[in-house]
């Protein structure tokens, strides 16, 4: 039984997780910094950020839209990424940053 609801648990959390990040690509124009606001690039990865906050970010060549599990870390190597494919059926190939 617990672990019928851990399961359950861990799957909402996931698909709250992906919904979030579908939702901030569904508009990307409303979310989208300009250089008035601050950077329109990560300073860890150097990637495109999505959000003024640049806690979710692009992946460059395949699109994969990127949430950092800890936005505050500033070393790119111990940096944590969940990612998702713009579309279904694709996937999104593991991110390395000189692990």
């Amino acid at each position: 039984m617990v672990r019928n609801s851990r399961h359950s648990f861990r799957l909402i959390a996931r698909s709250a997780l992906v919904g979030g990040v579908l939702l901030l690509a569904s508009a990307p124009g409303a979310f989208a910094q300009s250089s008035s606001h601050g950077p329109t690039s990560d300073s860890v990865t150097g990637w495109r950020c999505i959000n003024p906050f640049c806690d979710t970010i692009v992946q460059p060549k395949t699109q994969c839209l990127c949430q950092k599990n800890n936005p505050n870390e500033t070393v790119a190597s111990r940096l944590s990424l969940t990612c998702v494919p713009p579309r279904a059926g694709q996937s999104c190939p593991a991110p390395r940053f000189g692990r």
